[in-house]
Order: structure tokens, then C-alpha cells, then sequence
């Protein structure tokens, strides 16, 4: 592809990463979760940017998914598809990995691939009119154990399994009562309403931020706790207390004036 499709757009500390393929619904294909891959290590390694916002490209589409295209090359049997696997998964568990906070803002179609990038951000706030499922039995392939642990965690078993066993592409007032979105708004204000609460949470403390996505990460994991050390001085329960930020947030609240937080 000689057109960059995986596109960072900056605004401050907020930073958007866009899927600029509208020709094609925003699919994705195999050297796009690459770029993918690429470009969120590269703004998790950017102290500067406290919150990544996704978004497809056009307006028609969040994504498609998986680009279909691919298959015959890169996914056609069961070696292949390990290796697919491989990029896929693994650009899927980089985002759901970061320690900022990150939203989806997603207009149209969310289904498959594109639903299953969704399910990994933090937050998922739509359009109204937008659409969402994975109808991928509906081409006999399987969303893997990774992508359906993600969907069990925002949706609860049951509508998981409802929305890969029945293959139906969801409306965004369904969507939202399953759990697979945390907001729908009109689509005139989506943007407006995605940005200011990034814009909103930039603001706040990413220490807090890094460890509340860790402690939420261990739950998803670990819902039991077991073995983890509740008291460690050093755990994301109670580091933030010998952090900059701490010190810097709560001089800042008996002062009464804005803080300015250091992330360290």
C-alpha cells in the first residue's frame, strides 16, 4: 500500500491514531496492524501524550475489519492463520497495554476486527446509527481466545456468546445496553464529546491513570486476586503515594489552584 493508512494526528497531549482507509471501510489489513504495532509503541513511549483516541477515517466506518483480502496469501489454513495470529493478536494486546487511557470515537460499521480493536480501548463511545458485531462464523473463522476474552469483559458471557453464535451486526442502542459501548451520542457532537473528555482526562494524573489500567488488567486476568500482593508498597495500589504526582495533586487541592501533573 503505497497510501499511509495508519495515521497519528496530534493536538496537545492527546493523540489520535486513525485508520485511513475509508475506501475500503477502514478494513484492515495484515501490514496495517503492523503499522498499528508501530505507531502505539511509539506513543507509549511519548511521556507527552496522556490519552489516545482511535478512529476510523471517512466517517462511514470505525472499521470493517480484518481485511478479507489477506486470507488467501496470509490466512488460509491453520499454519497460516498461527502466524496472522501472531501479527494480529499481538498489535490487539499492544493497545489494550497501554498505560494511558484510550477511546474509540466510532461512526458506521465496528464489526469483526474493527469491534475487537474497540473492545481493547478503554472506552468506547459511538455515534448514533453506528453499528457493531463479529459475523465472523458467518465466513467460518473464529474470534480467538484473546479477542473473546476482551469481549467477555466488556459484554459479560452471555451477550459474547450471543454476538458470535448468532453473527448479527448490532445497532448502537443494542450494542450499548450489551456493554460493547460505553456512550452513544448524536452524531454532530461526537466529536466534540470524545475530545473534551480526553481533553478532560489529559489533565488528571497519568501515575493514577497507569495504575487503575493495571489494577483493572489484573482483575480482568485474575479475578480472585490470587497470589498478588495487596500491600506491596511498589504495586499499583500504593506507589502513586511516593510519586511527583501525588505531592503535586494534593498541594495543588489544599492551594486550591490547577495542577500541573509530571507523570512521574
Amino acid at each position: 500500500m503505497s497510501e499511509q493508512t495508519i495515521l497519528v494526528e496530534r493536538d496537545g497531549p492527546v493523540a489520535t491514531v486513525v485508520v485511513n482507509r475509508p475506501d475500503k471501510m477502514n478494513a484492515i489489513s495484515l501490514e496495517m496492524w503492523t503499522e498499528l504495532t508501530t505507531r502505539v509503541d511509539e506513543l507509549q513511549s511519548d511521556e507527552s501524550a496522556r490519552v489516545i483516541v482511535f478512529r476510523g477515517e471517512g466517517g462511514r466506518a470505525f472499521s470493517a475489519g480484518a481485511d478479507i483480502g489477506d486470507f488467501e496469501a496470509s490466512r488460509h489454513d491453520s499454519e497460516s492463520a498461527i502466524k496472522y495470529a501472531e501479527v494480529f493478536e499481538g498489535a490487539l494486546e499492544k493497545v489494550a497495554r497501554m498505560t494511558v487511557p484510550t477511546i474509540s470515537m466510532i461512526e458506521g460499521v465496528c464489526v469483526g476486527g474493527g469491534l475487537e480493536l474497540a473492545s481493547c480501548t478503554d472506552i468506547r463511545i459511538a455515534a448514533i446509527g453506528s453499528r457493531c458485531g463479529v459475523p465472523v462464523a458467518r465466513i467460518g473463522v473464529v474470534a480467538g481466545f484473546r479477542e473473546m476474552r476482551r469481549l467477555v469483559a466488556i459484554a459479560g458471557p452471555a451477550n459474547a456468546a450471543y454476538v458470535v453464535l448468532s453473527g448479527e451486526i448490532l445497532g448502537h442502542a443494542e450494542a450499548l445496553e450489551m456493554g460493547l459501548l460505553t456512550r452513544v451520542v448524536e452524531p454532530e457532537v461526537l466529536s466534540e464529546h470524545v475530545y473534551g473528555l480526553a481533553k478532560r482526562m489529559a489533565t488528571l494524573s497519568p501515575v493514577s491513570h497507569a495504575a487503575h489500567k493495571e489494577i483493572l488488567e489484573t482483575l480482568l486476568g485474575n479475578p480472585s486476586l490470587d497470589g498478588v500482593d495487596l500491600k506491596a508498597p511498589d504495586g499499583p495500589q500504593f506507589r502513586s503515594f511516593n510519586s511527583e504526582d501525588f505531592k503535586i495533586g494534593t498541594e495543588a487541592f489544599v492551594n486550591k489552584t490547577k495542577p500541573e501533573f509530571t507523570g512521574r
